[in-house]
This record gives C-alpha cells, structure tokens and sequence, in this order.
C-alpha cells in the first residue's frame, strides 16, 4: 500500500526511505566538492547557477539548494551581487580540519573497538574499503581513493554507535574531501595507503586506547607534520 502524506505530516516508513538516499541536491553539492578537490573549481572562482544546472543536467533549483547548503558549511562564499564563490582552503584552516578530524575519530575509534572485538566478522567491511581503495589507488584514480579512504573512516563512525559523533563527522567529511584534493599523491602514496589503513585496522582488534590515540593522531596528520617524513615512510 502508498501511504500518503496528510495533514503536512510525514508517515514513518516515508521517512526512512527518503533518508536512505541522499537528495539531488546532496548530489548536486557532492559533484561540486569533487570539483574543488580535483581542482577543476579554484579558490575564489564564482559559482553560476545556470552553468552548473547545464554542466550536471539538473534544474537550479537542486543547484540553488546545493549552493545554500554548502555556503552553510563554509565551503563557499556569497556576498551581494557576486554570487557563490568556493572559499580558501589556506594552510591555518586546513589544520583546523585536521584537528577537529583527529577529535572526532579518536571518541569514534574508542566506541568502536567494542563492536569489533565482539564481531570480528565486521572488520571484513573495512577490509573491502581497502581493497576498493587499493584498486583505485593502483589506477591512480585519486577521487576516487578520497571515496574510498573517507568511507573506511565512516565505517568506523558507524560502528561505534556514537550518533552524535557521526552526525558532525559527516558535517566535516566534505572539508575533508577537499583537503585530500591538496595532498600531493603519487605512485609511492599509492603503495602506502593500503598498509596504512590495514594498520588501523589491525589495532583496532588488539591495541590499547592509549595506542590507538596515538594511532589516529598520526593516521591522519601523517602528511601536514612532516611532509617529507612521509614520503620516505
């Protein structure tokens, strides 16, 4: 049977169906992050919504979502009479990410260890994040490497049970596509980004709290603190 809505009230089962897939214009502001993180849309570049509407083959009214929605984030920018315009992503902000990044996982890292150590069998959904993440990487198909390492981490956040956590880590996971848009990848990051996130993996069977603090610190500042370190590793 179609429910239907009445009353401006939403039934229940309405409702989860709509939160399982994202809208056109959580898509729409998806593609547009994939273009700053891939560099086809630069710091300070304005944002118009016929163009964009025609680029993706959706009405401006998604697009006009979109931007709304990513302006609330901090990812663009609008002024008066100038329209959108995708922000600066400098050095000092770009820590920030990171730091709030290693906050959040750290809390998301300690609630999860418990459901994995319970269900050992949970861990082959990391496992074939890596895998997908090494393919790509073997392509070196950088989007969707970032796709690939962001989901490892949200699977983390969903085993740990923490909603709130979640909820401000997926706020944060579109800066954090775009701060892997700055990283600069290469054949030898490539061979790296599977031991490094089956590393994490590891840990999260064996090691202590304290170690797996350390761990998620390092993980994910492994290349603002010491870029060079980092390619030798």
């Amino acid at each position: 049977m179609t429910e239907t809505i009445s009353a401006g009230r939403l039934p229940i089962a309405s409702a989860l169906v709509m939160v399982r897939s994202p809208s056109l214009a959580e898509q729409v502001a998806d593609a547009i992050v994939d273009g700053i993180a891939m560099g086809a849309l630069q710091p300070g570049q304005r944002l118009i919504e016929t163009d964009l509407a025609r680029q993706l083959q959706v009405s401006r009214v998604p697009v006009r979502e979109s931007l709304k929605m990513l302006e609330a984030q901090g990812i663009l920018e609008t002024s008066p009479h100038r329209g959108a315009r995708v922000a600066e992503f400098s050095e000092a902000r770009i820590d920030q990410i990171c730091e709030a990044r290693v906050a959040l996982e750290r809390i998301a890292v300690r609630d999860a260890v418990a459901a994995y150590r319970r269900d050992p069998a949970r861990i082959e959904r990391l496992d074939a994040v890596i895998d997908r993440m090494e393919r790509a990487a073997e392509r070196l198909d950088w989007v969707a490497v970032s796709k690939a390492d962001l989901d490892f981490h949200r699977e983390i956040c969903a085993a740990s049970g923490n909603g709130v956590v979640t909820i401000l880590w997926e706020t944060l996971a579109r800066h954090v596509m775009i701060v892997f848009g700055r990283e600069i990848r290469d054949e030898r990051d490539a061979a790296r980004l599977g031991p490094q996130h089956r590393r994490l993996r590891d840990m999260l069977l064996c090691s202590t709290p304290d170690e797996l603090d350390a761990e998620v610190e390092s993980h994910i500042l492994r290349l603002r603190r010491n870029p060079a370190a980092a390619g030798r590793s």
